[in-house]
């Protein structure tokens, strides 16, 4: 046992007004005896948070595959608005009524195979969300 005297620290009723500036920060041992507390405390706050933790991160990613198929048909939908002011922009394919229909069939037709894969790809998220948020639980 110690025969140095604990410092003694006022209260906050002790402390003249002028004073709280200096009084900022509790005592170094008041941290280090409290430390074991905190490591408990945080210890079992992450063990209950953590699978609540992992089902947002399985959300996200879900969400993450979404915006990624949704940017891809975007840029199928700019690739199809350039081929099209292609074809506004070139004078014979506007003189040739055929030329213009080959390019709208064209046209047409990588939209709707980008809209067929865009529809594919979305009816498959709810299956790798569910089977994602499982193997999160188990």
């Amino acid at each position: 046992m110690s025969t140095a005297k604990a410092e003694q620290v006022p209260t906050v009723h002790e402390i003249p007004a002028a004073n709280y500036d200096t009084f900022a920060v509790l005592p170094e041992s008041v941290a280090i005896a409290s430390q074991p507390m905190f490591d408990w405390w945080v210890h079992h706050w992450m063990d209950a948070s953590h699978p609540l933790v992992r089902m947002q991160q399985a959300w996200m990613e879900s969400v993450l595959e979404t915006l990624q198929l949704e940017a891809e048909f975007l840029a199928a939908c700019a690739v199809s608005g350039e081929k099209m002011s292609k074809c506004f922009s070139d004078p014979d394919t506007l003189r040739d009524p055929t030329l213009l229909s080959s390019c709208y069939h064209e046209v047409a037709k990588d939209m709707t195979d980008a809209h067929i894969s865009r529809l594919g790809k979305v009816a498959d998220l709810p299956k790798d969300f569910r089977q994602r948020l499982w193997e999160e639980i188990c």
